[in-house]
């Protein structure tokens, strides 16, 4: 239904009251104005006028020390002044005093009680809610975010919470006196919304808080598709607050109860009293409507005739059509969905599409919400909205940017030439290789230079960063590109774009030595096999020999083996040599057979294990995986300060990893570097293990053999490049990266980067990984036999030397015996 003008309904009022002289002289208004309105009526009424001579009153009260005691002194003040109706802003003890002394209350904003005698210009809360409501459901929602700062705010949500098929994340915007406090917490809410990966959001709050949310939101690039945010602005008075945001490219939707950013005769002023101005406005029409009836009136008939005219009006007002329930409420109204727009750039369309532009925006009328429909499907009205086409183009394209990069092996490196060279030809590395493909496909150009203080980025006490993500936030650099893990902590500082690569972390150890041993050979049979059978040969060959004396001998003409012979006949079987004896008897055999069937397995066995023992390099290292550092303290651990990967262990509740922490940050604390190459130092001395990402670990287990890897991987992290928060670009380097990875970029770049390990594997035995027998290996051989010659030699000598003496002797008793026997004789003779 059209509006009509205002000075239209004063012409009809008029012709009334000079025409229509039998219904009797015009009644007085005596009208009561709550709170500060008094000069917006003044101002409207020397505009307009009402068809019967009026009086204005503002309705003033003594401080009252209660509710009851407030209502007992407008009641006085009202009986007082005669008021015949009340105008203004809705206040509840002036309600319920009106209320009871029958005195029509056109309120201009709303009230949630139900009396008959207040009518309220402005809809409930709880259609405004409705249509939201009514909404998310058209839009078939899953989840949506509420920012609100007063009551108002949990009735939307108590609304919303009804669809059990929609996730509500509501925050509340506390005040505070401190403008940098609320900004912390609206950027609080929005990162823990952009974690729980909500999209849509409904702003229900002050002109104040909203700027706020949404200055905050643009740093954290929340205001680009596919994010979409939504106000509730009856009158509107965000129209100063959508203007700072022209570069914006998301559609902001309003509901409003007049169209967004409208003017009519009565408002024509570009400012927060719009609304106020028409509700009142729309008040003295409604209540100038129902003067031409009260004629005649008796004096104290008026106010309730008013009252029962009100009930009947229905015309169209500056904010839609009025008209009243029984209640006193507003019903058959709309509430107008608008889509505004902002553009950096308008100029080319200003001039085709005037009607689309309104101070600053491009403006779509998306539709309305009726709120007399019964059924639900009908309520809500969308309208088919025709866009403009835009050429967006990216905005880095054909400019040159900084790019800021650390040092670290193989993403950023110096040629071994770079002295000699300049600029972007100094380094090399997949990080340099990435961000020229990168560069090419969107057509930009850049300039590398390395951090400064040579730190990836950490937040310091007094809020600030170091590192690659100072840089960006202080704007000297346009992007990172650095094997820089995204966490929660540095999302809350910039913004990065897809990941190009996934890392884990792991730990990095020194390749432990080998230990040679002369007497490897005794390797392959446990001590406790050399000790059985070291006993075996001993009671076997002591059983021989006794078999072998008593047993009955099949062949007299055979020798008997000797408690000596017994002996050796064992030991030569064992080793598979002859002897001049062998056993005679039956038993003898029979244990004899068993014998050397025990010494053809135990021999197999031997020279089987043996080969592998020699000819195979095994390591045993003492850590199999990164919990065995948990449980032991000879082993050092540690990683860089300051790091992602610091951050995970501070922050971990499993148990061993924050055992671990304890470790690293309180028992042993100087386990924790400075930097990447301290680190590896350490772990070159031997006796530490250094927790970094698997991408660099892999690298240096390539580049120096000395290292090895050790797993399992663990915390999962994408590298991103990272862009200042807010940075429209972001989407664009994402894109690229994706094109890079569909068309197999990445992995090219990869396999340059990270190329084949060609160190051996020292912790898997395997026919591949066998070596040639070393003398260190087999020395102890030759150790035995040397003592084997040496105690022959020995033994030969104490044989000859017993001879000798044993020749001596005898050589010596035959002399005493002739001695003896000459003189024998010679006493004889």
């Amino acid at each position: 239904m059209e509006q009509r003008p205002f000075g239209l309904l004063l012409v009809i009022g008029v012709s009334v009251l000079f025409c229509d002289v039998t219904a009797g002289e015009p009644i007085r208004l005596k009208i009561g104005i709550v709170g500060t309105w008094t000069p917006i009526y003044d101002e409207l009424l020397k505009k307009t006028g009402l068809s019967s001579p009026w009086d204005l009153t503002n309705i003033t009260i003594p401080k009252p020390k209660s509710q009851f005691d407030k209502m007992l002194k407008v009641k006085d003040f009202l009986s007082d002044h005669s008021i015949d109706v009340i105008l203004g802003p809705y206040d509840d003890a002036t309600g319920i005093v009106a209320d009871k002394l029958r005195i029509p209350y056109i309120s201009t904003t709303g009230s949630k009680r139900n009396l008959k005698f207040t009518f309220q210009i402005l809809p409930p809360l709880e259609d405004f809610s409705q249509a939201i409501f009514d909404m998310t459901k058209s839009y078939k929602w899953d989840k949506v975010s509420l920012f609100y700062d007063d009551l108002r705010g949990v009735y939307i949500m108590e609304q919303l919470l009804t669809n059990h098929d929609l996730m509500v994340k509501s925050w509340h915007v506390e005040y505070d006196q401190n403008a940098k406090v609320i900004e912390k917490q609206v950027r609080d809410h929005l990162v823990r919304m952009r974690q729980a990966f909500v999209q849509k959001s409904i702003i229900f709050c002050s002109k104040e808080h909203t700027e706020i949310i949404l200055d905050q939101a643009r740093s954290l690039a929340m205001l680009s598709q596919p994010s979409e945010w939504f106000f509730y602005d009856p009158g509107d008075q965000l129209v100063p607050v959508f203007k700072s945001f022209p570069d914006v490219f998301v559609n902001f939707t309003v509901f409003g109860l007049m169209a967004f950013d409208s003017r009519n005769e009565i408002a024509t002023f570009d400012d927060s009293r719009r609304l106020n101005i028409s509700l009142a406005a729309d008040s003295l029409q409604v209540l100038n409507a129902t003067l031409p009836n009260i004629r005649g009136v008796p004096r104290n008939q008026a106010a309730v005739t008013i009252a029962e005219e009100l009930r009947k009006i229905r015309l169209p007002g500056y904010t839609g059509d009025i008209e009243f329930g029984p209640d006193g409420r507003r019903y058959n109204y709309t509430i107008k969905l608008s889509e505004i727009e902002g553009l950096d750039s308008l100029q080319t369309y200003i001039s085709r599409h005037q009607d689309m532009w309104k101070n600053g925006f491009l403006l779509y009328h998306v539709g309305v919400w009726k709120s007399h429909p019964l059924v639900a499907e009908e309520r809500i009205q969308f309208e088919e909205v025709k866009r403009l086409n835009r050429n967006y183009s990216f905005p880095l394209k054909g400019r040159t940017v900084s790019v800021v990069m650390i040092l670290e092996k193989p993403f950023t490196m110096m040629k071994r030439d770079y002295m000699q060279r300049l600029g972007n030809d100094r380094f090399e590395g997949f990080a340099v290789d990435l961000i020229t493909e990168v560069a090419k496909m969107l057509d930009f150009n850049f300039e590398i230079y390395l951090v400064h203080d040579g730190k990836f980025g950490q937040k310091k006490e007094n809020g600030e960063w170091n590192g690659m993500i100072g840089e960006l936030l202080a704007g000297n650099a346009t992007m990172l590109v650095a094997p820089l893990s995204i966490n929660s902590q540095r999302e809350e500082a910039v913004d990065f774009t897809k990941p190009f690569m996934t890392r884990y972390i792991s730990v990095l150890m020194r390749v432990p030595q080998s230990e040679q041993s002369y007497f490897e050979f005794l390797n392959p049979l446990h001590q406790n096999v050399w000790y059985c059978t070291f006993g075996a040969f001993i009671v076997v060959s002591v059983i021989l020999y006794f078999l072998e004396r008593f047993g009955i001998r099949q062949n007299k003409d055979y020798p008997t083996i000797s408690f000596r012979e017994s002996f050796w006949f064992v030991f030569g079987s064992l080793l598979q040599g002859n002897t001049d004896s062998s056993p005679s008897t039956l038993p003898g055999r029979i244990l004899t057979s068993a014998w050397w069937f025990f010494a053809l397995i135990l021999i197999s066995s031997y020279t089987a294990n043996l080969a592998a023992f020699l000819t195979v390099k095994k390591i045993n290292t003492p850590i199999k995986s990164v919990t065995d550092l948990a449980s032991q303290t000879k082993i050092k651990y540690g990683t860089v300060k300051s790091s992602g990967i610091m951050f995970f262990f501070k922050n971990t509740n499993i148990e061993h990893f924050a055992k671990m922490w304890t470790q690293m940050s309180e028992v042993d604390p100087s386990s924790m570097v400075d930097d990447t190459d301290k680190g590896f130092q350490k772990v070159k001395e031997g006796n530490y293990a250094f927790f970094w990402d698997t991408t660099v670990n892999k690298y240096k287990t390539i580049e120096d053999c000395q290292f090895m890897e050790i797993g399992p991987y663990f915390d999962p992290k994408g590298f991103g490049i990272g862009v200042p928060p807010g940075a429209i670009y972001r989407e664009d380097l994402s894109m690229a990266i994706l094109k890079l990875s569909d068309t197999g970029m990445l992995h090219q770049l990869e396999n340059k980067w990270w190329p084949s390990k060609s160190c051996p594997d020292l912790s898997k035995p395997s026919a591949d990984e066998t070596s040639e027998l070393s003398i260190e290996s087999v020395a102890g051989v030759f150790f035995i036999l040397l003592g084997g010659i040496a105690l022959a030699g020995i033994v030969c000598g104490f044989e000859h030397f017993a001879k000798i003496v044993k020749k001596a002797a005898k050589s010596e008793k035959n002399v005493n015996g002739k001695n003896s026997e000459i003189k024998e004789r010679e006493s004889f003779l």
